[in-house]
């Protein structure tokens, strides 16, 4: 007779021998030959102009700038060249990871109450995304070019030919973006330039339709002949601030002239036996990364069952915790000082470990304090790893979708509606519902802090993967989910990214779960302390890893979205 201990255990045996099938039915990731490289986008286009400049003998900053520019033609709606971004890279010539900061910064003029009603003290509704007043000065095209004259094998005509040919000659309209255009087809028939471009005879393309984009073709072409100098110095520059202020902005041509692109040092953090780089401020990615990896380092989580209320809680918890030291202490380094090292730090992990009860959620009520371990001192992505072995890895938005709405119609493209990203006022929400404190105030030329998480990791000091997703906040969790699935959970890459995840960013005080997430975890989820909100899909990830042993390649674009990874081996 079997007792009744033996008899739950092997209950539990099951319910976690199920939920690791469930998590990994999912498709296998795309292989290559170690002497082809991989790359992983979100549209099978950018795809594809990656692998044209791979075969080109270009390397893997060049196939991450040419997709990067196709993205500009075919998801306006996520990226583009009128929005700002993120890169990490290693090179094998230099073997050190290095931070290309082309984020967007506030223009000369603003203030810190300037979404504020001076009547109310309120936030005006929806001036920090939508109109001109929105728009931060881009740096994307500054940062492409950046890119290619540092690192690139190729240039720059060459690099961008993919995404002129796209523009000109058409490309299929995807299911994604012509849904998006028919759920804008109200505002953007108000807008000539839009309309004329994206809702020809009145109304959005069909799924299968070609779409043409002439002006953007010419802009493409312009940029590449002149390598941006008209864009920040020239008639570019003065379409682009005339059409911000026409739209309320306050961008002037001079803000333009002033961008410049900063190179920074990535966040480095060490969890079990691999080496993870991401972004430093203003990025909160890489310091939210490293805190959480440094919290769940003590917990023996390759034990755990991926996708069950054990490891869920811890997760979420860690997440929790994270979120409120991002509101409180991350902004630009250039202009408030960050408690970089002391939220690194494993001593300041250890105190955040002993407010997590494994068993029943503490709820978190203020950040922490990580100055006394300091030492004295809707967006797209893009992963490539080249037959070198160089590494590269951006985030590329325009914030939300199709930015600001604002559309340059004489260049063919939409700028951002990255002043969101400031804290528009202590604590007050912005669109993405996250708060923030005065270290993320509103200021001439900052840089606002941002979510983008393009993640390096190495092992043993050799290149291993390229990671990283989009979603607002929601990318921070993302990225760490998907590292904890396969280093702890040891998925591969394509399991590791259709995994189911959750979301926690402190406030509001809600734990967000995918609607895969069966009845069962989130009983058991609630009866820890959570209180849960079950929703569709909300971020998108692409990866790309190098085999240690044999130096072949498996890519893996999110089952959630339409992207791809490549080449194929045969």
């Amino acid at each position: 007779m079997i007792k009744p201990l033996t008899v739950k255990l092997a209950t539990l045996t099951l319910v976690l021998i199920l939920q690791t099938v469930a998590l990994s039915a999912t498709r296998a990731p795309i292989w290559s030959k170690s002497n082809q490289g991989m790359v992983a986008t979100p549209h099978s286009a950018a795809t594809e102009a990656a692998i044209e400049i791979l075969n080109m003998g270009g390397n893997a900053v060049d196939a991450i700038v040419a997709a990067s520019f196709a993205l500009t033609v075919v998801e306006p709606y996520h990226s583009g060249i009128g929005g700002g971004e993120f890169t990490l890279l290693r090179m094998k010539s230099e073997e050190k990871v290095i931070v290309c900061d082309a984020r967007e910064s506030a223009p000369s003029a603003a203030t810190p109450d300037m979404y504020i009603d001076p009547e109310t003290g309120r936030p005006y509704k929806n001036r920090s995304w939508r109109g001109g007043l929105a728009v931060g000065v881009p740096g994307s095209v500054q940062g492409k070019i950046d890119l290619i004259n540092r690192y690139g094998d190729l240039n720059l005509k060459k690099v961008m030919a993919p995404a002129i040919r796209l523009a000109k000659k058409g490309f299929i309209v995807d299911r994604s973006l012509s849904s998006r255009l028919r759920s804008n087809t109200d505002r953007f028939s108000e807008d000539a330039g839009i309309a004329a471009v994206f809702l020809p005879s009145g109304k959005a393309p069909d799924r299968g339709d070609i779409l043409v984009q002439t002006k953007l073709a010419e802009c493409l072409e312009g940029i590449a002949k002149d390598k941006g100098k008209s864009f920040y110095h020239g008639k570019m520059a003065e379409q682009i601030s005339n059409t911000c202020q026409q739209s309320g902005g306050i961008i002037t041509f001079a803000d333009l002239a002033e961008y410049k692109v900063i190179w920074r040092q990535p966040i480095r953090f060490e969890y079990r036996d691999y080496t993870v780089y991401s972004m430093p401020p203003p990025s909160s990615g890489g310091v939210c990364m490293a805190q959480i990896f440094n919290i769940l380092s003590g917990y023996p989580m390759d034990f755990l069952s991926p996708g069950s209320a054990e490891s869920s809680h811890l997760i979420a918890s860690a997440f929790e915790l994270v979120f409120a030291d991002r509101a409180t202490w991350l902004g630009d380094p250039d202009f408030s000082p960050i408690p970089v090292d002391g939220l690194t730090s494993m001593a300041y992990a250890v105190k955040l470990r002993k407010d997590i009860n494994r068993f029943q959620r503490k709820p978190v009520k203020e950040a922490g304090d990580p100055w006394i371990y300091d030492a004295e001192s809707n967006t797209s992505h893009l992963s490539a790893i080249d037959k070198h072995g160089n590494m590269c890895s951006m985030t590329t938005s325009v914030n939300s979708s199709f930015g600001s709405h604002v559309y340059v119609a004489e260049l063919g493209f939409f700028l951002n509606s990255t002043m969101d990203d400031f804290s528009i006022a202590p604590r007050e929400p912005n669109k993405y519902e996250l708060v923030g404190s005065d270290v993320n105030s509103i200021a001439p030329g900052k840089r606002p802090l941002s979510s983008m998480s393009p993640t390096l990791v190495l092992k043993d000091g050799k290149p291993h993967m390229s990671i990283g997703s989009v979603g607002g906040p929601r990318i921070i969790t993302s990225v760490a989910q998907i590292l904890i699935n396969t280093i702890d959970f040891k998925m591969d890459i394509q399991a590791a990214i259709d995994a189911p995840r959750i979301h926690m960013q402190w406030k509001p005080d809600k734990l967000y779960l995918e609607k895969e997430v069966t009845p069962e975890i989130i009983r058991e989820l609630r009866s820890k302390g959570w209180t849960t909100n079950q929703s569709n899909h909300w971020s998108l990830s692409q990866g790309v890893v190098m085999d240690l042993e044999t130096g072949e390649f498996t890519g893996a674009s999110d089952a959630r979205g339409v992207g791809s990874a490549g080449p194929r081996g045969d």
